[in-house]
């Protein structure tokens, strides 16, 4: 029962703070500084690892890729509509940027789903 509660806080502690530490590499990656932030990426990141959680928790691997997918179909349409600047190193910087963004947000939850599976065993 006490390993049981070391792994469920443990769990939840790497999830609230994988939004600073994905922030924090991210802000270590990029050239540019976002002098502000409205946060909807960092909501966006904390409901996609939340989900990534639950259906590794439920067995639903399959599901997980359509939560990436989904994911990339919506950035690709950001991205493509920055082709009236004309700038393809600003479209490869920020897709590299939003890739590692979403990497890193998989690699936590799926981290995060087997400590919560971890739960389920013990």
């Amino acid at each position: 029962m006490v390993l049981k509660s070391i792994i469920m806080l443990i769990g939840i502690l790497f999830y609230l703070l994988s939004g600073p530490f994905i922030k924090y590499v991210l802000a270590i990656m990029s050239t540019n500084v976002m002098k502000t932030s409205d946060h909807i990426g960092l909501l966006i990141g904390y409901i996609e690892r939340m989900l990534v959680i639950l259906f590794f928790i439920l067995g639903e691997y399959t599901a997980i890729g359509l939560v990436i997918a989904s994911k990339s179909i919506l950035r690709f349409n950001d991205l493509k509509d920055d082709q009236h600047n004309h700038n393809p190193d600003k479209i490869d910087k920020k897709s590299e940027y939003i890739l590692l963004g979403t990497m890193l947000s998989l690699l936590i939850g799926m981290i995060n789903g087997i400590l919560f599976k971890l739960i389920f065993i013990i």
